[in-house]
């Protein structure tokens, strides 16, 4: 049975929906064996974690070290005001002329140092992923929380004898830095670097860029994914059948079951997509002339029905010192109002519109009649609601004062990352269109997935299948932040749920947060001798 689910697991990679899968599992943390979900910060799964017999010895890291979870705690109260001076500050934390960062933290947990020769003598052999995906397991059984994601063609360090058992017919190899992986996933071990050639073609994430990937959106309604390149003949069937299904059902979507949908759609048809929908660029080929592009996915659909997808240009400022706290975002793009002579409550356009999605120096809240507005230092007025105020935040008990953690307030729709008690960073953000969507609370980060797949469920109101939404990081449950690069409507609820960031911001806030990711690891889940999931607050 076990067998079955992670063979399911890799046939859903393969079908397009592996990501997705993979990501609500992991969001939901590690289950037990009667299938119950537990936190993925349970202080009893800590404890239990690299216990028994497969449990990684203490082998030094060749990446930088990191706090564990067992540190003390700071209980977050009554701690000190950050100071104005400090030392020189790393290059994401420095603003241009603007406010804004001019590099990315890193992702990944450090340069690998010597490999030595304890690393070595654990770690002989050498590892290729080659299928689409295979999952890293905290120990060697199919029961064991998965604790990362490797995509096709990464190399990975392993140990030299397969370990049998825990559900996995082709035994398990123990992985660099740590973890298991199930060599029927897609894993071959060879003394020697296998050679790339074994890997079919795959295309690496772009790290230092606001999208990992291209991102192309469909145009047409009813849009033919085929398992492979198809005939002309092929083509008009498929066309044919997707326009009766529209005539009948409109984008009601078709079972993607051979079984359950209509004979006429021929069998090289995988699925058809709706105008809306999202998918990644893999490659693109040509046959008889019609250029075709082939997503991440292995599928394959006519380019001229599908339309390249830039990402926002909007990013968030860098909180230089905490005394430039509170930062006012333009929300909404409306006139700086003016009163018609002193004391007035009479309003008038003053001729100037900040734009939206800028900021602007407001410096205090009045309200006139029964309306809330904002007023800069030269008597300038704007309307409350237009206007998102990023302010700073106790730090939390719980929250120790050498964390990075992040607060979203849901009233102003903004966001500020927190270096212990330090603001040094602030954004606008799009959450749940109505209440509960975005739980109110303290959550820590759970996974983090530098793209996860958001199918088969209306996610957006202009997206219903994404694939591969950037910079992911589930922190309650199906609930992530992640970058949206198909709307920009930041500083506006929108969601279902999901803190949406423009995808520059959404990378940058997946570097500096924790845990970080093993090197070329593609998601990674908090676990025994990494630092745990930054905190992140939500309040009203």
């Amino acid at each position: 049975m076990e067998r079955g689910r992670l063979i399911e697991m890799i046939g859903s990679f393969l079908l397009g929906g592996g990501v997705v899968a993979m990501g609500y599992e992991l969001s939901r943390g590690p289950a037990s064996a009667e299938g119950t979900a537990v936190a993925a910060d349970d202080p009893a799964v800590v404890a239990e974690a690299g216990e028994g017999d497969h449990a990684d010895p203490e082998i030094p890291s060749p990446y930088a070290a990191g706090d564990e979870d067992g540190a003390a705690q700071d209980p977050g109260e009554g701690g000190t005001e950050p100071s104005e001076s400090e030392g020189p500050r790393p290059p994401f934390l420095q603003p241009d002329e603007q406010g804004h960062y001019q590099s990315f933290p890193p992702i990944y947990e450090g340069e690998p140092a010597a490999f030595g020769e304890a690393g070595e003598a654990q770690y002989p052999r050498h590892g290729l992923v080659t299928s689409l995906a295979v999952v890293v397991r905290e120990q060697a059984d199919l029961q064991s929380p998965i604790i990362g994601v490797l995509h096709a063609g990464t190399r990975v360090r392993t140990d030299a004898e397969r370990t049998f058992g825990g559900g996995c017919e082709q035994g398990w190899n123990r992985v660099f830095p740590r973890g298991w992986i199930c060599r029927l996933a897609g894993l071959r071990v060879e003394e020697t670097p296998p050679p790339a050639s074994l890997v079919v073609a795959s295309v690496r994430p772009d790290t230092e860029a606001a999208l990992p990937y291209e991102y192309w959106r469909v145009k047409d309604e009813m849009t033919p994914f085929f398992h492979r390149l198809p005939t002309f003949n092929e083509q008009d069937q498929a066309d044919a059948a997707g326009s009766a299904w529209y005539a009948k059902h409109a984008r009601e979507p078709m079972p993607t079951d051979t079984s359950k949908r209509p004979s006429d759609v021929p069998a090289v048809v995988k699925e058809y997509m709706n105008a809306g929908y999202y998918v990644t660029k893999g490659g693109e080929e040509v046959r008889m002339e019609r250029r075709f592009l082939r997503t991440l996915r292995g599928a394959y659909a006519r380019k001229y029905q599908l339309r390249q997808k830039e990402s926002p240009e909007f990013r968030g400022q860098v909180v230089a010192r905490p005394s430039d706290l509170p930062i006012y975002f333009v929300r909404r793009e409306l006139p700086l109002m003016k009163r018609e002579t002193e004391g007035s409550d009479v309003l008038i356009e003053s001729g100037t519109t900040p734009e939206r999605l800028s900021t602007h120096p407001f410096v205090d809240q009045v309200h006139i009649g029964n309306k809330v507005y904002y007023v800069d230092g030269e008597g300038l007025l704007m309307r409350g609601y237009a206007v998102g105020k990023a302010s700073p935040l106790k730090r939390p008990p719980g929250v120790n004062s050498d964390e990075h953690w992040i607060h979203i307030d849901l009233s102003e729709q903004t966001l500020v990352a927190y270096d212990g008690d330090r603001p040094v960073f602030a954004t606008l953000i799009s959450t749940g269109k109505e209440p509960g969507m975005t739980p109110v609370g303290v959550h820590r980060v759970q996974t983090k997935l530098v793209a996860a797949s958001m199918r088969d469920q209306p996610q957006e109101d202009e997206a219903y299948s994404i694939d591969d939404v950037p910079w992911t990081q589930y922190f309650s449950g199906s609930v992530a932040l992640h970058g949206a690069f198909w709307h920009a409507g930041f500083g506006q609820v929108r969601s279902h749920g999901c803190v949406n960031l423009s995808p520059s911001d959404a990378r940058w806030l997946f570097g500096f947060t924790d845990p970080p990711l093993p090197s070329e690891w593609h998601a990674v889940s908090p676990t025994k001798g990494t630092k745990r999931g930054s905190a992140v607050v939500v309040t009203e």
